[in-house]
């Protein structure tokens, strides 16, 4: 048996390979590879968070021209280039020599062989000749762009939601010439957020391809701990993975990280000489260890709100408390579901479960303008990838963060 640590086997937030599951029956990785193929169109890859969309592209889309940027670490368009520049090692300035005379050599390394790219230690030779240089400068855009098409790099953003709207324009009115020019590019983003491209540039509509990434099922999530365990030399009653993957909100990572999680409880760290039987009752001190480290600090930034000027109107709850309007609401959204989608109006009636008989209801701009902070609070305060977007337009709260429901349907619900 192949020997294996535990975190090549379940790999919370990294690349799975044995435990990788490619959803043949979805035909996903050829859309991927059709889109590369078909070229001249910006491919929108959308799926809930942290469902595999990283994972699906890197893995189709390989590793060797890949130009990959986390949305998250971008805050301007001159950040974006720059990342760009760097993944590639491209310069925007380029330095050439003439030579006239009876020999003259040049020579030097770099980065992808383009002319947009800097020559470093470069070294010249010539006897008996004049010798110029002279630097030819370009925009550093301009520069990642021709290296990009040159190399037939594939550039793909990964979070794309993430980058505020008026840098998505700048992203995209620079990279939608470049693509009838034969650059592939890739934006994955949350399927809310799928139609950001054509929102914030009109003139890309002809140009856009949307990939969807179909919630995942039971069944393929199970495929997860029945390829794990066995590579562990470890056996997990049936019921045991039935519930990993009920709790994991159809998401693989989180299936991955409870996996881990019930391991470490087991002391089991790596392939086992010989087969050790798992204990299915540490499974609740799994997810209690998961709602902990990866719910509850989010949930408890929400739940505070912003801070505030004045004291906040306490309202007194069913269950003896009094809360403030934004711990009122996060006890709602946990006591409807948690859902991954829930509107104005159920939140509303749930915040009428919620509150004691007799107590005020808020009135719907209250609740919409906690909404909106909390929103604020996700994008602002909290690092990463927003747990959760309150969406005016539409009346709809979207908790992106399956950590987070997570939490509100396991520890704090409970």
């Amino acid at each position: 048996m192949k020997h294996y640590s535990l975190k090549e086997v379940f790999t919370p937030g990294g690349l799975p390979s044995v435990t990788y599951v490619d959803r043949e029956h979805l035909d996903l990785e050829r859309k991927i590879k059709r889109a590369v193929t078909r070229g001249y169109a910006i491919n929108v890859v959308t799926g809930p968070t942290k469902s595999g969309k990283s994972v699906l592209c890197h893995r189709v889309l390989g590793t060797v021209n890949l130009v990959a940027i986390e949305g998250g670490q971008i805050q301007s368009e001159d950040e974006f280039w720059q990342l760009v520049a760097h993944k590639m090692q491209v310069a925007a300035s380029e330095k050439t020599s003439n030579t006239e005379g009876s020999k003259a050599t040049v020579s030097g390394n770099v980065g992808w062989k383009l002319a947009a790219l800097l020559t470093l230690g470069s070294s010249l030779e010539a006897n008996d000749s004049k010798t110029s240089e002279k630097t030819l400068v370009k925009s550093l855009k301009i520069a990642c762009i021709d290296s990009l098409i040159n190399s037939k790099a594939v550039l793909l953003v990964d979070d794309f939601h993430y980058i505020s709207q008026n840098v998505q324009k700048s992203i995209i009115q620079a990279v939608k010439g470049p693509v009838m020019s034969g650059l592939t590019v890739f934006l994955l983003a949350v399927p809310h957020r799928a139609f950001d491209p054509v929102t914030v540039e009109n003139e890309v509509e002809g140009r856009f391809k949307h990939i969807e990434i179909p919630p995942w099922s039971i069944d393929d999530l199970l495929l997860i701990p029945h390829r794990g365990f066995p590579a562990l030399n470890v056996n997990c009653p049936t019921s045991v993975q039935e519930n990993i993957c009920r709790e994991a909100f159809g998401n693989p990572l989180l299936v991955q990280e409870a996996c881990s999680e019930l391991c470490l409880e087991n002391d089991i760290e790596e392939t086992q000489k010989t087969l050790k039987n798992i204990d299915g009752s540490r499974l609740e001190a799994a997810f209690s260890e998961i709602a902990r480290s990866k719910g509850f600090p989010k949930f408890e930034k929400l739940k505070k709100g912003p801070q505030a000027r004045k004291a906040r109107q306490p309202r007194s709850l069913a269950n003896g408390t009094e809360e403030d309007i934004y711990s009122t609401i996060m006890i709602a959204i946990a006591a409807s579901g948690p859902k991954a989608k829930t509107s104005y109006d159920d939140i509303r009636a749930s915040v009428k479960e919620v509150l004691a008989d007799g107590a005020k209801m808020p009135q719907k701009n209250e609740i919409t303008s906690a909404l909106n902070h909390m929103s604020n609070i996700a994008r602002k305060d909290i690092k990463g990838e927003p747990p959760l977007e309150w969406v005016r337009d539409d009346d709809d709260l979207i908790i992106t963060d399956p950590f987070l429901l997570f939490y509100m349907k396991y520890a704090f619900k409970n």
